[in-house]
C-alpha cells in the first residue's frame, strides 16, 4: 500500500514537473499517445521493411504494412525511423544494392513510398534510409558495364585489376591497405553479346563449337544445345521456340568460373532484335517466341580480372578515387545524385553502411581517408536538403570500432552509433556492476565532443548484425527492462531494434546461429500473419507464437513492451532526459565500489531541469542514502522502489529517476 500511495503521488507531482505524462495505473495499463511537437526524446526504431509488417498477404513486409503500423510506433514515442535498405538487390536484406534510385518492388510502388513518408511526417515521425557506399552488388548494371571491357566508361567505378597482388597499390582508394588475397575475386572481363532474330533458315541442330547454350522450358530439365562456329569469333544456332524459355551462354561444357553468361538483370526478358550484353555468372535470361530463331552471339573475347570486394565475391567495392577528390568520381556523383532524389521525396536523413571499410578492407583501413571522404558526402548531401529546409540533414554512421576510435570521425558527421555502449551496458548487468557506468559515458562523450561540439552519440543495445540483447541477458526479463531503462536515461539519441522492446531473442551467424534469427518478423496479432517469406524458412518458431504477440504483450503489465512504452514516455516527456548531460553524483560513482551495483548520474538539460537517475543492477534490495537530492517528484519507475525520508531503497533490477 506504500508503494500504491507513492506511485499515486508521484503521477500528480509530474504532470506539474514536466510536460505532458503518462497516467498509468498499477492494475490498468495507459498506452501512450503524444500530441504535436511533444516527443522530444529523439527516438529512433530500427526496422527491417521485409520483416516488420506484411500488408498484402505474401508473406514480406512492405511500405504499406509499415504505415498501417504507425500508431504503434508513435505510441512507442518513436520521432524517426531507419528503414533497412529500400532498394532493389541481389539478396533479401538489401544491402548489395542493384539500383539506388529505385525502390525494390517487393515492398511497395514509389508512390507506397511517398505515402509512408508523408503518414509518417503527419505523426511527427521521420524517415531515414540505410545507404550503402562502400560497395554495390554483383548484380548491379554498373558492374556489368565496367566488366565489358577495359575501355568502359565504368572501368574506374570499381577497383578491377588482372594482377591484383602487384597492382592494388596502384589504387588511390587503397592507401594504408594491406593487400589479402581473399578480398580479389577472379571474374570474366568481356561482354559476349547475344541478339535473337527470327528467321526461315534450317534447324542447326547441335554446332561443332565449344560455345553453347544451355536451354530449358519452365518446370522441364535444361540441355545444351553447342552453338556453329560463323568464323571472325561469331557464333550462332538456329532452333524452334515455342512459347517461354529459358537460356544461359556457356563457353564450354562446364559450369566453371568464367564459362557461365547471363543477363546484368535477374529474370530478364530479351527482346527480338535488341542485342543483350551478358556478363559472367549472369542471370537467367528469357524469351518468348512462336516460330524459328536465330541466336548470334558475337564479341566472344574475354580474359580473366579480379575485382575488390571487402565483403564477399557478391558484393564488389566502389572505387573513388583519392579521397581529397572524392567527390569529382564518377560513383560519388551518381550516388548523390540518388540521394537528391529522395531528399525531393520527402526522406530525412540517411544511415551509411560499413564506413569505416569505404577506404580500405576488412581488417586495414584508412581512417583519416574516410572522414575526408565523409565529410564531402555529408556536405553534399546537406546542401541538397537546405535548399527546401531550414535544418541541417541527419546521418548516423555505423562505425564498428571503440569510442576513440570512432570519435574522428565526427570531424565529418554529425552522428555515430556507440558500440561501446552495449559493450559496457552487457557488462553492467551481467556482472551486476553498475558503479563505472556514469564514468565510462562521459569518458566517450569527452572524446566525441572534442572533434564536434554538438556531436551525437546514438546510443542503442543490439541491431541486425548482432545476437539479441535477449540471448546476451540470458533472457532474464528483469535485465531486458533494465537494460531499457539504462538505454532511456542516459546522454544521447537511443535507437530501438524490432522486436527488441518485445524480448525477442537469437544468435547471429558469428556466434553460432544465423542472422536471420536476430531478424525475426513481428508478430502483432496472429503469427500466421507475420512477415515470414522473405528469410528463406530460417525462423525461430518459439518466437512465432501468438502469446507473445504484440497484442498480448499490450494488455500484460508485467510485459517488456509496457516497460518501453513507460520509458519512452518519460523520456520524450521530461526535459531533463530528453535533452539532458550526463554528470557524476557526489557519492555514488566510480570511486564507491562498496556500493558497486549501484550506477547513478543526473541529467541536466539546456534549460536547466535536472533530474537523478538511480539505478540498482544487483541480486538484492539496496538502500541509498541521498540527504543533498529531492526526492519528492518521481518521474517513472522499474521494479521495487520505496522513499523514506532522504533514502531510496530499490529492489533487484530496480530504477527510478527523480526530478531535482
Amino acid at each position: 500500500m506504500k508503494r500504491l500511495f507513492l506511485f499515486l503521488a508521484f503521477v500528480s507531482l509530474l504532470a506539474a514537473a514536466c510536460d505532458k505524462q503518462p497516467q498509468p495505473i498499477p492494475d490498468d495499463i495507459v498506452i501512450p499517445s503524444y500530441s504535436s511537437g511533444e516527443k522530444h526524446g529523439n527516438i529512433t526504431y530500427q526496422l527491417l521493411i521485409y520483416s516488420f509488417a506484411d500488408s498484402d498477404g505474401d508473406g514480406i513486409g512492405d511500405f504499406n504494412g509499415i504505415k498501417s503500423k504507425l500508431d504503434y510506433l508513435d505510441a512507442l514515442g518513436v520521432s524517426a525511423i531507419w528503414l533497412s535498405p529500400a532498394h532493389p538487390a541481389d539478396s533479401y536484406h538489401g544491402y548489395d544494392v542493384t539500383d539506388y534510385a529505385a525502390v525494390n518492388p517487393k515492398y511497395g510502388t514509389e508512390a507506397d513510398f511517398k505515402a509512408l513518408i508523408d503518414a509518417a511526417h503527419a505523426k511527427g515521425i521521420k524517415i531515414y534510409m540505410d545507404y550503402v557506399l562502400n560497395h554495390t552488388g554483383k548484380g548491379h548494371p554498373w558492374l556489368a558495364e565496367a566488366l565489358s571491357g577495359a575501355d568502359s566508361p565504368y572501368r574506374n567505378w570499381y577497383l578491377i585489376s588482372e594482377k591484383p597482388a602487384s597492382e592494388w597499390s596502384s589504387f588511390p582508394m587503397l592507401s594504408g591497405y594491406s593487400y589479402n588475397k581473399d578480398e580479389w575475386h577472379a571474374t570474366t572481363s568481356g561482354s559476349p553479346r547475344l541478339t535473337i532474330s527470327s528467321t526461315t533458315e534450317s534447324v542447326t541442330g547441335s554446332g561443332n563449337a565449344s560455345w553453347n547454350l544451355w536451354t530449358w522450358a519452365p518446370g522441364q530439365d535444361g540441355k545444351e544445345v553447342k552453338l556453329t562456329d560463323g568464323g571472325n569469333g561469331s557464333y550462332y544456332t538456329v532452333m524452334n521456340v515455342s512459347g517461354k524459355t529459358g537460356f544461359l551462354v556457356r563457353k564450354n561444357s562446364t559450369w566453371n568460373a568464367g564459362s557461365k553468361f547471363g543477363a546484368a538483370q535477374q529474370d530478364f526478358t530479351a527482346t527480338e532484335g535488341v542485342p543483350v550484353n551478358l556478363m559472367a555468372e549472369g542471370s537467367d535470361i528469357y524469351f518468348s517466341g512462336n516460330g524459328r530463331y536465330r541466336f548470334d552471339l558475337t564479341n566472344v573475347n574475354t580474359s580473366t580480372v579480379y575485382f575488390m570486394g571487402a565483403f564477399g565475391s557478391w558484393m564488389p567495392d566502389l572505387n573513388y578515387g583519392a579521397a581529397a577528390t572524392a567527390e569529382t568520381s564518377a560513383p560519388f556523383i551518381a550516388l548523390a545524385e540518388t540521394v537528391d532524389k529522395w531528399i525531393a521525396l520527402g526522406i530525412d536523413g540517411l544511415r551509411l553502411d560499413a564506413v569505416k571499410h569505404i577506404y580500405g578492407g576488412m581488417n586495414s583501413f584508412n581512417n583519416a581517408a574516410n572522414v575526408a571522404f565523409l565529410g564531402k558526402w555529408y556536405d553534399r548531401c546537406n546542401a541538397s536538403y537546405r535548399k527546401t529546409h531550414n535544418e541541417d540533414f541527419y546521418m548516423v554512421a555505423e562505425c564498428w570500432m571503440d569510442a576513440a576510435s570512432v570519435a574522428p570521425y565526427y570531424k565529418a558527421l554529425p552522428a555515430n552509433f556507440e558500440f561501446d555502449f552495449w559493450e559496457r551496458l552487457k557488462w553492467v548487468l551481467n556482472q551486476r556492476t553498475g558503479c563505472y557506468f556514469c564514468k565510462d559515458l562521459m569518458s566517450y562523450r569527452k572524446l566525441y565532443n572534442a572533434n564536434r561540439s554538438n556531436a551525437i552519440a546514438a546510443t542503442k543495445l543490439t541491431n541486425h548484425d548482432e545476437t539479441r540483447a535477449a540471448t546476451v541477458l540470458g533472457r532474464d526479463i528483469s535485465k531486458m527492462k533494465q537494460a531499457a531503462a539504462f538505454l532511456l536515461t542516459a546522454e544521447g539519441e537511443p535507437y530501438i531494434y524490432q522486436g527488441e522492446e518485445l524480448g525477442y531473442w537469437g544468435k547471429d551467424g558469428d556466434e553460432g546461429g544465423r542472422d536471420e534469427l536476430v531478424r525475426t518478423p513481428i508478430v502483432w496479432d496472429k503469427a500466421a500473419t507475420a512477415a515470414t517469406g522473405d528469410l528463406g524458412g530460417h525462423l525461430d518458431y518459439d518466437l512465432l507464437k501468438d502469446g507473445i504477440s504484440v497484442e498480448k504483450q499490450k494488455t500484460d503489465k508485467e510485459s517488456l513492451l509496457v516497460t518501453y512504452f513507460n520509458w519512452t514516455r518519460a523520456r520524450n516527456t521530461c526535459k531533463a532526459l530528453s535533452d539532458g548531460k550526463m554528470s557524476a553524483h557526489a557519492k555514488y560513482n566510480d570511486s564507491n565500489t562498496l556500493d558497486g551495483s549501484i550506477a547513478v548520474w543526473y541529467m541536466t538539460a539546456s534549460n536547466g531541469e535536472k533530474a537523478l537517475v538511480l539505478h540498482n543492477v544487483g541480486s538484492s534490495e539496496k538502500t541509498l542514502d541521498l540527504p543533498s537530492d529531492k526526492l519528492d517528484k518521481q518521474v517513472v519507475s522499474l521494479g521495487s522502489v520505496s522513499v523514506s525520508g532522504s533514502t531510496v531503497t530499490l529492489g533487484a533490477s530496480s530504477s527510478v529517476v527523480f526530478l531535482q
